[in-house]
């Protein structure tokens, strides 16, 4: 045979050679081993992780306590049983392999003898195919095992992480928040005040158990959009929650990417209507959803820490008069734990 005639048959070698290597390397499981210890790792953690979103002040989510003990006691099982498995597999398979690891050995040997390695690549071809569609469906039965809890964990620890950056975004606010406030969801926004996308503010929408709060927090001023510029914090505008008679969501713009929020407020909030596109991946929809369970009292249920005896008698004590200028107070509303007189500018704490 000429040059080209063992060139060829040196890179059919080389070709079946990669895809017989590659069956090896996964009848060892290797990469579902990785990702049980990942997902165990995970979920080990989940208990310590809520705790210390817990001890940073985040009062909702209830159902991550539980959700963290469902995964512990179920996961325990399913990773033992998809670990049998593998191994049951991995000593069937033995068998199996060492016909391709003849073949590949014989290849080694056979160096650039292309007659040699022509017969060679077609035995191997002959070992390898029916064992590679067997993996695939050993691969699928595996995944299907865990796949369900896989999302599970991976779900719980993405509301974490998410809750991890409310409380971030709640630790960089440039205003105080009141007695007893906590915060329940955060969102980057933009307040459409003009219309105008590069003159409306860019910054987070707060949702706490008594108000909303627009902060905008972006670098302003930058020369042609592009430099310089300099850090601007500050609230643009707060809402209490028993002032907000309606929320409605939108899904506006090219294939409804923007996600718009439109507030039709009572009298005595700052503006009669407000609207605000909320950023990040938020749906509007869901937003929507919670600021109306937040108003009517509906996502306290959600709560893990509750108010104690003491504090439920304080708001059932709470004042009706300014202590200062003797003006009625306005009503208290769930979750509210201070007053503020709307004559005098006087604050109450309950």
């Amino acid at each position: 045979m000429g040059l080209s005639d063992t060139a060829q048959a040196v890179a059919k070698f080389q070709a079946v050679k990669s895809r017989a290597d590659a069956v090896i390397e996964s009848a060892r499981f290797n990469d579902i081993a990785s990702t049980l210890t990942d997902l165990t790792n995970k979920a080990n953690l989940l208990p310590n992780e809520i705790a210390q979103i817990r001890s940073r002040g985040y009062v909702f989510a209830a159902y991550l306590e539980q959700k963290a003990d469902v995964i512990s006691r179920r996961w325990e099982g399913v990773r033992g049983s998809v670990e049998r498995v593998i191994e049951t597999e991995i000593g069937r398979m033995e068998d199996d392999l060492r016909p391709i690891q003849q073949w590949l050995q014989k290849g080694a040997e056979a160096g650039d003898n292309a007659k040699v390695l022509d017969n060679v690549v077609g035995s191997l071809e002959s070992a390898v195919t029916p064992i590679e569609g067997r993996i695939e469906g050993i691969r699928t039965r595996l995944h299907e095992m865990y796949k369900t809890l896989e999302t599970d964990i991976n779900q719980a620890v993405t509301q974490l992480n998410q809750i991890k950056w409310y409380l971030e975004q709640r630790d960089e606010a440039s205003f105080p928040f009141l007695a007893g406030e906590s915060v329940f969801l955060v969102s980057k926004a933009e307040w459409v005040a003009t219309g105008r996308d590069n003159q409306d503010p860019d910054g987070m929408l707060f949702l706490t158990d008594q108000r909303m709060v627009f902060e905008q927090k972006e670098t302003t001023g930058k020369k042609l959009g592009l430099f310089g510029g300099k850090q601007t914090q500050e609230v643009k505008w707060e809402v209490p929650l028993h002032l907000v008679e309606k929320v409605t969501p939108e899904n506006k713009g090219f294939l409804g990417g923007k996600d718009m929020l439109h507030f039709d407020l009572k009298s005595g909030a700052p503006y009669a209507k407000i609207t605000v596109e909320i950023k990040g991946g938020t749906q509007a929809k869901h937003w929507a959803a919670q600021i109306t369970r937040m108003v009517s009292g509906g996502a306290n249920d959600e709560r893990a820490i509750h108010p104690d005896a003491e504090t439920l008698q304080a708001i059932r004590n709470a004042p009706t008069e300014c202590m200062v200028c003797g003006a009625t107070l306005p009503q208290l509303v769930a979750n509210q734990m201070q007053l503020a007189c709307e004559y005098c500018g006087a604050v109450i704490r309950i």
